[in-house]
This record gives C-alpha cells, sequence and structure tokens, in this order.
C-alpha cells in the first residue's frame, strides 16, 4: 500500500465531468480523506479501482465502467472476472478511454504498475462455480 493511502471498499467516488457516482468493489484513498466521510469523495483521488465482476450484471463493470472510470480520473482499473477466470488492467488513462489493457488468467501473474509497484499473483483466485 502506497504511503498516505488506505484501502477502503465500497466508497462513494463522484465526478463532476461524469455526473455520476461510482461505488467500486476496493479503491485506495489519501488518508486525509477521512476529514470528507458524510461528503462525496473525488473520485480522481483515488489511486484504483478494483471490481469483482458479478455473475448477475457483468455489462455494468465490463462497458459502464470500463467507459466511466477513465472520465473520471481513476488512473487504473482492475477486473477480476471469476466467471471467465481472468484478470484484466487497464491504465493510462486519457479522458475518455484507457490506452493500455492488460489481461491474465488465474493462476499467473500481473504487474501492478506505480505508486503500487509489484507483481499481483493470482493463483488464489477461485472461479464462480457453474
Amino acid at each position: 500500500m502506497p504511503a498516505g493511502y488506505f484501502t477502503s471498499g465500497n466508497s462513494d467516488l463522484s465526478s463532476p465531468e461524469v455526473g455520476a457516482v461510482r461505488n467500486p468493489d476496493l479503491t485506495y484513498l489519501p488518508e486525509d480523506v477521512v476529514d470528507l466521510s458524510g461528503h462525496e469523495i473525488p473520485a480522481e483521488l483515488a489511486l484504483i479501482a478494483v471490481e469483482v465482476v458479478s455473475p448477475s450484471n457483468p455489462e455494468n463493470d465490463w462497458t459502464g465502467k470500463v467507459r466511466d472510470y477513465p472520465r473520471m480520473g481513476f488512473p487504473l482499473y482492475l477486473i477480476i472476472d471469476p466467471r471467465q477466470k481472468t484478470v484484466t488492467l487497464f491504465s493510462e488513462p486519457n479522458r475518455d478511454r484507457y490506452h493500455t489493457r492488460t489481461e491474465r488468467e488465474f493462476g499467473e501473474t500481473i504487474r501492478i504498475p506505480e505508486p503500487f509497484g509489484f507483481e499481483l499473483d493470482l493463483a488464489r483466485l477461485v472461479p464462480y462455480r457453474d
């Protein structure tokens, strides 16, 4: 975890540019955001958005959030998809889209770039049961 940040699950992050509030499954926020409790947290403060694809609504993570997250200022978007046994990292946002897409399968590793700077081991991820 980068110094000065904390993990947060299901925080409402807002973006005036997109006119939306999104709630990633997991994100990293600056420690001083704690002072904003009860207020909307600006999405551009987050270092990453992590989503685990819902079996009932995968389009939300794969379409809506892939569209909204770069526009909201998330520098990294990590999608864990237990249906397909894949992990996808979107990076290098440029206003309306991510320029880089890296895909790995469960059991492999994926590089999470700075400010994290580590290899994420996907060996312990478990797919959904049919």
